[in-house]
């Protein structure tokens, strides 16, 4: 039949099974089969919030932009996180939005059914500068900073927040010395830059994708401002992950290992970086041709070549 739905292209070879997408421009989310034709669609009321998942139970997980929320209004915007019925029915929803905290662009279903957000949260001008952030970097006047909540899901509208870590816990400058988190950056790769910075808006570090490997229970951060794909320990309490030791790594909630630009932490220049703009961090799954490796969309936005271009790489990842 007619292919259906925006295919162009479908050749021998291609993996068998569905494809699910969910445009960022339409409150649709499609479900099609090889040959292009529309499987199944979910209507929303309001556009994802860049990311959507078709669970084993036949439940769609989507985030998507929470009503009446006017705090944190950057792309990938959400704080409404809703599992939707094969009928269209809500069977679950969750709001993670306020003036202090956003949820945005990507969450992940943990086995057991908790779900994993990644989520903005504000510091103020003075906390930031009290972090060391230099304030020639604070254009809008205070920082978004990254952070990730595990939610519980619990009755039909509401969760329970089982674990958190915060970025905010594991930063290092060498702006000012009499800040707490002063330090050498090049000695300490697992801590990030507060000041490594793309430019001084509020959203600095624009996380865009999380990822969870069941087996070493760890999490991986696709972070598109530093450039950069960041490993942390998941099997920590969220006390540890607010530290730098404990859990199976003992390393705390430090990064376990990060790639893509070791300029961010003072062990390259720009002619080492290898990541530009990255997007969609993840391991493959078990099952799948170079399972265990790492997967990333590698946009290539400045990528210092004739001819811009994206590319997917996979990559072979130390295993800690």
């Amino acid at each position: 039949p007619p292919w259906t739905v925006g295919l162009t292209i479908c050749r021998p070879g291609a993996a068998p099974g569905y494809t699910l997408f969910a445009p960022i421009d339409s409150v649709t989310t499609y479900l099609i089969d090889l040959g292009g034709q529309l499987v199944h669609s979910w209507q929303s009321a309001a556009r994802p919030a860049m990311s959507a998942y078709l669970l084993q139970s036949g439940l769609l997980l989507r985030p998507t932009k929470a009503p009446g929320v006017t705090h944190f209004a950057a792309a990938g915007a959400g704080g409404l996180i809703q599992k939707i019925g094969w009928d269209g029915s809500v069977a679950w929803s969750y709001t993670y939005a306020s003036a202090a905290h956003r949820q945005h662009h990507d969450v992940e279903p943990l086995p057991g059914g908790n779900v994993l957000l990644v989520a903005w949260e504000r510091m103020s001008k003075s906390e930031a500068i009290a972090a060391g952030r230099d304030p020639s970097l604070l254009d809008d006047g205070e920082l978004w900073v990254d952070h990730l909540v595990e939610v519980q899901p619990d009755g039909a509208s509401g969760g329970k927040i089982v674990w958190e870590w915060h970025l905010r816990d594991h930063l290092i400058q060498d702006h000012d010395p009499t800040k707490a988190n002063h330090g050498v950056v090049a000695d300490h790769p697992e801590l990030l830059d507060i000041n490594f910075a793309r430019n001084g808006k509020a959203d600095w570090n624009h996380v865009n994708a999380v990822d969870y490997n069941q087996q070493l229970d760890q999490i991986m951060l696709t972070v598109h401002g530093t450039h950069e794909i960041i490993v942390i320990d998941h099997s920590t309490t969220t006390a540890q992950a607010a530290g730098h030791t404990g859990g199976t790594a003992g390393k705390g909630g430090d990064i376990l290992y990060r790639w893509g630009n070791p300029a961010a932490y003072r062990a390259g220049t720009s002619a080492d970086k290898a990541l530009f703009g990255p997007h969609d961090g993840r391991w493959i799954p078990s099952g799948l041709p170079g399972a265990g490796n790492l997967l990333v969309f590698n946009n290539g936005k400045n990528r210092p070549a004739a001819v811009k271009h994206s590319t997917i790489d996979e990559l072979t990842a130390p295993l800690l």
